[in-house]
């Protein structure tokens, strides 16, 4: 990582995790803001961002990392 370069929307992510983020919703935590996991998308699906209010970094369990709001959408269900 370059420490001139700026933090993204989702901060500082490795390149291979970057390339996830266009084929993958991405799983954050709200609290610490950590990358938690990737969800594959379909191509034509809009990638949008879960959030899970927090994790095993912030105090959290594992337990909570997976307990992601489900996202209703007229096209989809996930």
């Amino acid at each position: 990582m370059n420490p001139e370069e700026s933090p993204g929307e989702l901060g500082f992510i490795c390149p291979e995790c970057s390339a996830k983020t266009t084929t993958s919703h991405v799983v954050q935590c709200s609290s610490c803001k950590t990358i938690l996991n990737f969800v594959r998308a379909a191509p034509s699906e809009e990638k949008v961002v879960f959030n899970v209010p927090k994790c095993s970094h912030c105090i959290g369990t594992i337990e909570d990392e997976w307990e992601i709001e489900p996202l209703y959408q007229p096209e989809s269900y996930i």
